[in-house]
Formats: C-alpha cells, structure tokens, sequence
C-alpha cells in the first residue's frame, strides 16, 4: 500500500490516520510506503515532534503504530518531501533513523510501485 499525507501534528487525530490506514496493510500481509508533505513532514522528524503524544481517541498513537510497522518489518520506506520539510526548518540531521528525504520522483515511483494510495 502506498499512503501519500500532508496531514502534521497540528491536527493529531488526523495525524494517525495514515498510519492507521498503512497498519491494514500489515494485517493482510503487506507493507506500506509512506510520502510525507506539507505540515507532515514534521512526522518524520522526531526532534521536532513528540510522536508518542500523536493519537486519536480510541486509537493508539503515531509513535505505537510505527513501532509496530518497522517491527513487523512492514515499512518499506517513509519519505519526506524535502521542499516541503526545508521549508519548515527541517534538516537532513532531524530525520528519524526510517526516513528519508525525496521528492516528486519518489512520491511517483511510490505510486507506481503499488495497487492502491491512500492519501490523507
């Protein structure tokens, strides 16, 4: 599953969602590869975000989910527009050790490389 989001952690109960989405992938068998922009970029940046604090009510919160992913070996890439992230005063150095930073040729390989997207 691909899952593209410009949704940060100024709207946490949103901010899940897209993680909520790509853990359906993991319980059907599959992984999932996430592109990041906009005010989204913040999520691949910890130092700019407490994921443990991201959550929706009755939904576990951003941090959780990716744990999960990357122990599950489900995540197959998240990537960080990095026009966007720049943008916001986001640096290679604040990237999560999982993310990357990519632009509209990763965000179309990604697309290509999947049956669905989901965007949030």
């Amino acid at each position: 599953m691909h899952v593209l989001t410009t949704i940060g952690p100024d709207n946490s109960t949103k901010a899940v969602l897209p993680f909520i989405a790509g853990k359906g992938a993991l319980s059907r068998g599959g992984s999932v590869a996430l592109f990041a922009m906009q005010e989204a970029t913040y999520l691949g940046a910890p130092s700019h975000v407490d994921l443990t604090e991201l959550k929706a009510p009755g939904l576990p919160t951003v941090q959780a989910v990716l744990e999960t992913l990357r122990t599950e070996d489900a995540l197959d890439e998240f990537v960080v527009c990095k026009p966007c992230a720049e943008a916001r005063g986001i640096q290679a150095a604040d990237l999560a050790p999982w993310a990357t930073f990519g632009g509209a040729d990763d965000l179309a390989r990604q697309a290509a490389g999947h049956d669905t997207t989901m965007t949030f």
